[in-house]
């Protein structure tokens, strides 16, 4: 196929409403990723920059926005700190700085990604690394000074999501790290459990066995929160284990999302808070009465970026399909579908659409229509059209609740076979939706 010229440049933000000078923006909190919190400040990523926030919500403050993505921020003890994952230098490497700013420092100069976790008591951050997996196939543990220096392997052989008790004695962990996946109600043999492990006496235990997913624990005094979607709403909610008694309690009982990315802080007055993402709120849960509350945050200014350009769509070609005649082929590039000749002929965008995305194009046999998967109506359904770009696209699934993967039409023109997550192959009949 040869390369799509210039003319497939689109605007990449048409369509899109642009907060206008100056103007304060209250994004999706779905897009304010990562959130830690301190006795007094949230700090979160938002468009691949560190933001703060005073922990009641309100207009928020950049913190880091050198090129370059940060993830993953965690407060110091005393919250004047932040470490944070970033790639500004190629790899993915821990990076600290003050939180009234400055220049970001970097601290680890490892050949692989490492992921902050905690920070310790002694003014240590804790993270965990694929860098060195010498024939195992999970993380290990690190500690690392806040100035820097070299990385001190802690006493596990391996281990994710690492937090250490405020007195220094346990480090609570999982086996495993899979918290980017989107493995929902997964119960697989990667389904992590919490375990606790002395550094003083190399003592361990497992303190949590349910068959799902147990991750991401938290001290707050002696008492290890971590998710788990043990519960009857079977979603990712707050746990609680007593480390005195060994008795478990749910602190969350959230029924429509999973609770995301928890981090924990002291709260106001050392009762103890933790911030989460659930669904399109940014949430803080009040550890001593087990109420939440949603934050509003406010981002300041303009955004330059959001400023509609002219883009080459044809660096980003993601998939397609040529015709019987092997004169044309239909791609997917940027979001949109687009139909392209081989030699000559005109160049044709099918759809042009900024706040959905068309992906999986399919040419029928005969060469009139086209099928394509997009999330216009929130979920990822089957769409046909024709191929010369005239008249309007047509939805044929409706109520897809399994995320298509692709689609192949019949000899006949009549039907699509498509695939979904669940690994069925459904047939569709293109008129009907049938």
């Amino acid at each position: 196929m040869p390369r799509l010229l210039p003319a497939l440049a689109l605007f990449a933000a048409a369509g899109c409403t642009v907060p206008a000078l100056g103007q304060d923006d209250a994004p999706h909190a779905g897009m304010l990723r990562y959130p830690d919190i301190s006795a007094s400040e949230i700090v979160f990523v938002y468009a691949n920059d560190l933001w703060i926030v005073s922990r009641d919500g309100g207009p928020a403050r950049p913190l880091a926005s050198p090129a370059g993505q940060e993830m993953f921020p965690k407060f110091s003890q005393d919250g004047s700190s932040v470490v944070f994952q970033g790639n500004y230098d190629g790899d993915r490497e821990l990076y600290a700085m003050p939180t009234t700013g400055g220049l970001p420092q970097r601290l680890t100069h490892r050949p692989g990604p490492e992921m902050p976790t905690d920070w310790t008591s002694d003014d240590r951050v804790a993270f965990f690394s694929f860098a060195d997996r010498d024939g195992i196939t999970s993380p290990r543990m690190y500690t690392v000074g806040s100035e820097g220096g070299l990385p001190e392997k802690m006493p596990i052989e391996y281990g994710a999501n690492g937090g250490v008790s405020q007195n220094g004695e346990w480090l609570a962990f999982t086996p495993f790290y899979r918290d980017s996946r989107t493995w929902k109600r997964y119960r697989g043999g990667m389904a992590a459990d919490v375990w606790l492990f002395n550094l003083q006496t190399n003592e361990s235990r497992q303190i949590t066995d349910w068959e799902g997913t147990d991750t991401l624990p938290m001290w707050h005094r002696s008492t290890v929160y971590y998710l788990s979607d043990a519960g009857d709403e079977h979603r990712l909610n707050i746990w609680a284990y007593d480390t005195n008694n060994g008795q478990r309690r749910q602190v969350t009982r959230f029924t429509d999302f999973d609770v995301k990315f928890p981090s924990i802080g002291p709260g106001p007055n050392g009762q103890g808070e933790i911030v989460f993402q659930l669904g399109d709120e940014l949430r803080v849960a009040d550890l001593g009465t087990g109420q939440s509350r949603a934050v509003q945050v406010t981002i300041p200014g303009a955004r330059p970026a959001l400023r509609p350009k002219a883009v080459e769509a044809g660096e980003n070609v993601n998939g397609g399909a040529i015709s019987s005649t092997g004169k044309r082929a239909v791609v997917e590039a940027r979001g949109d579908i687009w139909t392209v000749p081989a030699a000559n002929g005109p160049l044709r965008q099918i759809t042009d659409t900024s706040g959905a995305a068309e992906r999986s194009p399919a040419r029928r046999p005969d060469g009139r229509r086209l099928a394509y998967f997009s999330d216009a109506a929130g979920e990822n359904e089957l769409y046909v059209t024709q191929s010369d770009g005239k008249g309007d696209p047509r939805q044929v699934s409706d109520g897809n609740k399994a995320f298509f993967y692709s689609s192949t039409w019949s000899p006949d023109s009549e039907s699509l076979v498509v695939v979904d997550k669940a690994g069925r192959h459904l047939q569709i009949d293109a008129e009907t939706g049938d």
